[in-house]
C-alpha cells in the first residue's frame, strides 16, 4: 500500500562527455582528409588516363593520315584493294555457294518392350495395393 504522496522519479540525461564528443570529432576530421586525399588521388589518375588515351588517339589519326598520303587515293582504294575486301558477287559461283536442306524426321525404331500381362501376380505385395 502506498501511504502519502508518490514522488515523481528525479531524471538526469547524462550524455557523452566531452573526451568522447572530442574523439568522435577529431575521428570525423581524419574521415574527411583522408577521403579529401583519396578523392584528389584518383582524379589525378583519371586525368593521367585521359590525356595518354588522347595523346594514343592523336598518334593513331596521324599515322592514319600518313597512310592516306601514301597511298593515293584515301581510304576507299585502301579498303577495295585489300586482299580479304571479297565480295560474293565477285568471287563465288554456284558450286561453290553453301546450300542448305530440308531437315527430314529421324525415323524411330519400334519399342522392343513387351509387357505381358500373365507375367504379374495379383497378390498381396505386388503392385500398388489401396487397404483400409
Amino acid at each position: 500500500m502506498c501511504f502519502g504522496k508518490p514522488k515523481a522519479p528525479n531524471i538526469v540525461y547524462q550524455g557523452p562527455s566531452a573526451e568522447d564528443v572530442a574523439a568522435s570529432n577529431t575521428a570525423l576530421e581524419e574521415f574527411k582528409t583522408t577521403t579529401a586525399a583519396n578523392t584528389a588521388a584518383f582524379q589525378t589518375s583519371i586525368n593521367n588516363q585521359i590525356t595518354a588515351a588522347q595523346n594514343s588517339t592523336a598518334e593513331l589519326m596521324a599515322s592514319l593520315t600518313d597512310v592516306q598520303a601514301s597511298s593515293g587515293g584515301g581510304v576507299e582504294n585502301i579498303v577495295n584493294d585489300a586482299p580479304y575486301a571479297v565480295t560474293t558477287e565477285e568471287n563465288v559461283t554456284p558450286e561453290d555457294a553453301q546450300t542448305t536442306t530440308q531437315i527430314t524426321k529421324k525415323k524411330k525404331k519400334p519399342s522392343t518392350l513387351k509387357i505381358s500381362a500373365g507375367g504379374l501376380s495379383a497378390s498381396t505385395g505386388t503392385g500398388v495395393n489401396y487397404g483400409v
